[in-house]
């Protein structure tokens, strides 16, 4: 039976290079550009190319590249070959990567020169490893047939992106071409794109979320994405103002910034349609306070890479406009195509009273279909049709939701989700440490940061944290290491985290 047009990731690219094939697709601040005629035929060529090395449809292809044209050209390429995208992070050590790379089984590699000592690291069998900075890289692409594949099936899947988990382990999450292509149209609405949406894109693309969330959809949209190297909010207000942005989305350690840049010139930011940010919670003065500068243009979201990394909830400018009694410290209603309810822990519905606090839960079309070889994991978070956040919220008559905690013990720091488990395997493996645990601490700039307790006679918190940095990610690194004689416990022997003082 023939694939209804526009259901698989990928088509959009090919009908916009038809209908306006110079307008630009994608932009670097650098001056590179990528036309939708040139994407599409790149895309073709890539995909091919994957193929023709002994690829098979449902192969996984991990991409560690940063902001640059060659991670879009390589995501639309698995696309529509059928291959599965598995990002790495762009900061992840060899050790991080590693485990990406092994548990998803991936068979080749594309990344650029930056991460190439890590890539030796590896010594992995990735056939084949592809270098964009190299000259190798467009050689292959050259060679690669102009001909699109043959086009998945839309419950194919798309993408396995890796989230932390609580056992220590990222777990990755399966997004179809589906659940993508549903996320693209429900994100466009709440996100209010318009057509040939322009937008400054400063987070890294190397997060799962990003991709599906936000550079395919504005491509559905026949939309041109700038890409920032990374999140500087001057550049960002800069980008904004040459090339009369209609979106932007805004991390939360930018809030002040950006506020006060927009409020010394307005014309800098008056293109923009909307303004979103979501990743991490943001103080509820800081929130009425961009209001007050930029007006109703704020989306306030809630959403994660089990949604194919798009939105759950979202706020809209009627909520800013009719001064929503509480919607500074909510993350608006359900967008459409999605319902959010509210249980307790024997999974009974809660009352919708804005007191109730219990874990959200939500039915989506973006919902992933499971967690990659992790049977047990899928069905308590996504049995019975449902998604089991974990987080805890609440939920008023009027259907908007406010967050208390994301998950019981994840730290958001600066928008990055860093779990306590993750770091405390790292530390319990390290010479003289007898026990650990990790919180997160509030910080001005970064939201929280997360702080270890650890028992280590004749050890430095120094020493621990330079091995530390071996193994995990600047971003998950300890802000500071405490230590301890012994670490607090409950009757049951469980460690207290909230008696430990920060």
């Amino acid at each position: 039976m023939p694939t209804p047009r526009g259901s698989l990731v990928g088509h959009a690219v090919a009908d916009w290079a038809r209908a306006t094939p110079r307008r630009a697709a994608l932009a670097e601040t650098g001056g590179r550009i990528r036309t939708y005629a040139e994407l599409s035929y790149r895309a073709n060529r890539l995909a091919q190319g994957l193929l023709a090395r002994g690829l098979d449809p449902g192969d996984r292809v991990a991409v560690w590249l940063g902001n640059r044209i060659e991670y879009i050209e390589t995501y639309l390429a698995c696309a529509r070959a059928g291959l599965v995208v598995v990002p790495v992070n762009i900061r992840f050590t060899a050790e991080e990567a590693r485990f990406v790379l092994e548990d998803s089984g991936a068979r080749a590699l594309v990344h650029e020169g930056t991460v190439g000592g890590r890539v030796t690291e590896l010594d992995l069998e990735l056939t084949p490893a592809l270098d964009v900075d190299t000259p190798g890289f467009e050689e292959f692409v050259a060679a690669g047939a102009e001909v699109p594949p043959v086009e998945p099936h839309p419950d194919d899947l798309l993408v396995i992106g890796y989230t932390s988990g609580t056992t220590g382990f990222p777990k990755g999450a399966e997004l179809t071409h589906r659940s993508v292509t549903h996320l693209g149209l429900t994100n466009a609405l709440a996100c209010r794109y318009s057509l040939g949406s322009v937008q400054v894109f400063g987070l890294s693309l190397s997060f799962t979320a990003t991709v599906p969330a936000h550079v395919l959809p504005h491509l559905a949209v026949g939309g041109t994405t700038v890409l920032l190297p990374h999140w500087e909010t001057a550049h960002a207000v800069a980008e904004i103002a040459a090339r009369g942005a209609d979106f932007v989305i805004l991390p939360g350690p930018a809030i002040g910034e950006f506020t006060a840049l927009a409020e010394k010139d307005p014309s800098r930011v008056a293109s923009l349609r909307s303004v979103l940010h979501s990743a991490s919670k943001a103080p509820p003065e800081q929130l009425e306070r961009l209001v007050e500068v930029i007006g109703p243009r704020l989306v306030e979201g809630w959403g994660m890479t089990e949604n194919s990394g798009g939105l759950l909830t979202a706020t809209t400018e009627r909520d800013y406009r009719e001064s929503v009694p509480g919607i500074f410290a909510s993350v608006g209603r359900a967008v459409p195509g999605t319902y959010v309810t509210v249980v307790d822990e024997a999974g009974e519905p809660l009352p919708h009273d804005g007191s109730s606090v219990g874990q959200l839960v939500a039915t989506s079309g973006s919902v992933a279909r499971g967690y990659w070889n992790r049977p047990e994991a899928t069905e308590a978070t996504f049995g019975g049709g449902t998604y089991r956040t974990g987080d805890l919220g609440t939920i008023d008559e009027r259907g908007y939701v406010s967050i208390m905690d994301r998950r019981s013990d994840l730290i958001v720091s600066g928008g990055m989700n860093v779990y306590p488990s993750e770091i405390e395997r790292v530390l319990a493996g390290l010479d003289g440490v007898v026990e650990c645990v990790v919180v997160g601490a509030p910080h001005e700039r970064w939201g929280q940061t997360p702080v270890a307790f650890v028992v280590a006679p004749g050890r430095t918190g120094a020493e621990l944290l330079e091995q530390c940095r071996r193994s995990l990610a600047s971003y998950k690194l300890p802000s500071r290491v405490v230590l301890c004689e012994a670490l607090p416990r409950n009757a049951s022997g469980k460690i207290v985290r909230g008696a430990l003082t920060l």
